[in-house]
């Protein structure tokens, strides 16, 4: 399994907390994962994917300010309070990732942001987390 899995359980966690909810690890890979009754969350997800989506997850948690301050600083004319809040939780995996996971190809982290903006996402998130992203990638 690759890192996609890892990054939408974590944004989708992030989001749950957005909009009041508590949804753990294992309530979250329940709902993101393919029925496949023969296959557990376990069997799906490996111990490295697991780790990876809970350093995202915590990653984010430990450094909420500055994470929002660059989202702030970059979305022109946005406040995070009206960033859709899927979109929000998207940004935030992604600018994590770009300010404290250097090993992590930019590329691949924008990449896989605007694929969870085209799932998850409105007509118009793909572009915008693209933009956000990109000038955030410029400067760092």
């Amino acid at each position: 399994m690759s890192h996609t899995l890892s990054r939408e359980i974590a944004m989708k966690r992030l989001y749950a907390e957005t909009v009041g909810g508590t949804d753990s690890l294992a309530d979250v890979l329940e709902q993101s994962l393919p029925d496949a009754p023969e296959l557990s969350a376990e069997d799906m997800l490996s111990d490295e994917d697991a780790l990876f989506s809970d350093r995202l997850y915590e990653g984010v948690h430990a450094h909420m300010d500055a994470i929002d301050a660059e989202i702030e600083a970059h979305a022109k004319d946005w406040s995070l309070s009206r960033i859709a809040k899927v979109d929000l939780s998207i940004l935030r995996v992604a600018v994590y990732e770009l300010l404290y996971e250097r090993a992590i190809p930019v590329g691949a982290t924008v990449n896989e942001a605007v694929e969870l903006a085209k799932e998850f996402g409105g007509d118009k998130s793909p572009g915008f987390i693209n933009g956000v992203l990109g000038a955030i990638a410029k400067v760092h």
